[in-house]
């Protein structure tokens, strides 16, 4: 009687313990599919990343480009441009240490702009060598 006891005690601990392990394993197999979801979505997340910064990569490759042919275009025209020539001479002038009096016969400017020029580039000038 006291083994038939131990046996029925060994098999209800037995089938207590296979209970909670099938517990377990059910609760393993939900947790490992909200797993695989998460990291489904995670995948889709970095899949959509990465295809929008390529976008953002071409998007600014042709704004780089678009901004140097902008710039190139803008330094011919300044180049081009006979009052713009008339006005880095002048600074040069002013920069070798010239007169309101050689600005407007050397550059053909009126006082006013030899005044302003000779105003603005002195005191750059000065806060150089300062």
């Amino acid at each position: 009687m006291i083994v038939t006891g131990l046996v029925l005690a060994a098999l209800g601990l037995s089938a207590a313990l296979i209970g909670a392990e099938l517990v377990y394993a059910a609760r393993r197999r939900r947790r490992d599919a909200q797993h695989e979801a998460l990291l489904r979505r995670l995948q889709s997340d970095v899949h959509a990343l990465v295809a929008g910064a390529v976008n953002v990569d071409q998007h600014l490759a042709g704004v780089d480009q678009r901004l140097r042919r902008l710039t190139e275009r803008q330094d011919q025209l300044e180049l081009r441009d006979p009052m713009r020539q008339a006005y880095d001479h002048a600074i040069r002038l002013i920069r070798q240490g010239a007169d309101v009096a050689a600005l407007m016969e050397r550059c053909a400017l009126a006082r006013g702009e030899a005044e302003l020029l000779l105003m603005i580039h002195r005191e750059q000038r000065e806060e150089v060598l300062t």
